[in-house]
């Protein structure tokens, strides 16, 4: 069948025009308030459908929903239609296509529908593989787009190009609210494009920038961004933000009057941020939940943040868990906490932590003075279902001691190596606890236990560099299957 006469209307499948000399697609707008892009004549016959779909014979006057354009993008661009998406398209306000390996070009298909349909307020597409093209193809649409307001654009490795793309796209739409970035290989490179449109930008309430590679410099950056930008929720969860970019965030929310909730867990906030949080803890006048799990945070940064509670009048989740904080700072925290007259704090976590009886009655002692106050602790899956198991300490023990290798530019040879005074190539385990005592590599006295007994793996009492290895190689291997 012949396609539309030139001049006749087109669909919202032939407005992605690809220009001349370039691989690029771009997005132009139609008569419901869409810009026009001028093409050339060759351009248009280019846009030709192979197959003309008669919307008459489909007696639809309007595609309001862009079931139709959608429909039409399929056949242009030969790719299989999604029926989910296209059955949501008509009533749905959530659209979640996570998984469905849609590529770049899928993505093209999904944005065209999407510039006019006004339902859809909630899009999806984590782990699509959209690379750089599809990335542009989706914020694009979002740059036309004032009704979604949440997008998950994570694990589709978008960083370099595809996220000042993103950036571009947060400078123009202003409307967008919620946005998640996790798992996408992002650098401090990619922080330094990021942190000015989410600083400038007006309704980004909640950003999700977890399990990426920010480190120290990305932290300096984020202050910035957290001091000014109108953010609520904040998950830099799974980063390598330690020393001074650790601190540069702390100051940050120390100054912040917007943000409620803030995820840290897997960093390096160590003594010394922890130390910096309880100052912004104590000038936070809108933080209701705090996690810290897993900074290495010691006895003394833990009780800062806890007497620190005394002049907060908001918090009220503290997540400080999976670090090395020992029971008696632990019964002295809780006896800060029973003595604060107004505390607004409801829940302690310190999962995966293994506690005696003693900190179970002092918790008591706590509720009993403050019935709104919980305190859970233990190996625990949700909180307290999942048995103890030997393997789970070793895994963060073993955390804890690449997290040090890593920030003192070292490796296994040289660690093992501080360790083996004699040059035997074996350590017992009165000189393994040592070592890690000297180096103050920051674990418990049950985390030593159980990392020296599961390096042991042929139990002669000793530890050799073969058996670091494996131990090392095995921690990679679980942690990469989390």
């Amino acid at each position: 069948m012949d396609g539309p006469a030139r001049g006749a209307s087109k669909t919202p499948a032939d407005s992605f025009v690809g220009r001349k000399g370039s691989s690029r697609t771009y997005l132009s707008r139609k008569e419901s308030g869409l810009k026009r892009v001028k093409s050339t004549v060759d351009d248009l016959e280019d846009c030709d459908l192979d197959t003309e779909l008669d919307l008459a014979e489909r007696k639809r006057t309007y595609d309001s929903t862009g079931q139709v354009a959608y429909e039409n993008a399929c056949i242009k661009f030969k790719i299989p239609q999604a029926n989910t998406f296209h059955r949501k398209l008509e009533h749905a306000k959530e659209v979640d296509m996570k998984y469905y390996g849609i590529g770049p070009k899928g993505a093209l298909a999904l944005a065209i529908p999407l510039v006019i349909n006004t339902k859809v307020t909630k899009l999806n597409l984590r782990g699509n593989s959209l690379g750089v093209e599809g990335v542009d193809n989706i914020c694009r649409m979002m740059e036309e787009n004032s009704i979604i307001t949440d997008l998950d654009l994570s694990e589709n490795d978008v960083s370099g190009r595809a996220t000042k793309i993103i950036a571009q796209m947060l400078v123009v739409n202003q409307t967008i609210q919620r946005l998640t970035l996790e798992e996408n290989g992002l650098t401090d490179q990619d922080a330094k494009v990021l942190v000015g449109p989410v600083e400038d930008h007006s309704s980004l309430i909640y950003l999700n920038l977890s399990h990426n590679n920010f480190g120290i410099q990305s932290g300096i950056l984020f202050q910035k961004m957290i001091e000014n930008g109108m953010l609520e929720e904040l998950d830099l969860s799974w980063n390598q933000i330690r020393g001074d970019g650790a601190l540069a965030i702390c100051r940050g929310v120390k100054e912040n009057n917007s943000l409620k909730i803030l995820n840290m867990s897997w960093n390096g906030l160590a003594e010394e941020g922890a130390i910096s949080m309880g100052q912004a803890l104590q000038a936070s006048r809108t933080m209701t939940e705090l996690d810290i799990s897993s900074n290495r945070i010691n006895d003394q940064g833990f009780l800062i943040l806890i007497k620190s509670l005394r002049d907060n009048d908001t918090l009220k989740t503290l997540k400080v868990g999976q670090n090395p904080i020992t029971e008696d700072a632990v019964l002295a925290g809780l006896e800060v906490l029973k003595e604060i007259d107004s505390l607004k704090l409801e829940v302690l976590e310190l999962i995966e932590n293994i506690y005696t009886s003693r900190v179970d009655e002092k918790i008591e002692e706590v509720h009993e003075k403050h019935e709104n106050f919980t305190c859970n602790h233990g190996y625990a899956h949700s909180y307290g279902k999942r048995k103890l198991k030997a393997f789970d300490v070793v895994e963060e023990a073993m955390t804890f001691l690449k997290n040090y290798i890593a920030e003192h530019n070292m490796n296994l040879v040289e660690l093992f190596a501080s360790f083996d005074q004699d040059g035997s190539m074996s350590v017992t385990y009165d000189e393994f606890k040592e070592g890690l005592k000297m180096a103050r590599i920051p674990m418990t006295a049950l985390q030593v236990e159980y990392l020296i007994q599961g390096l042991d793996a042929d139990g002669d009492g000793e530890i050799d560099f073969g058996e670091l290895v494996v131990g090392a190689e095995e921690h990679d291997k679980a942690t990469k299957g989390n």
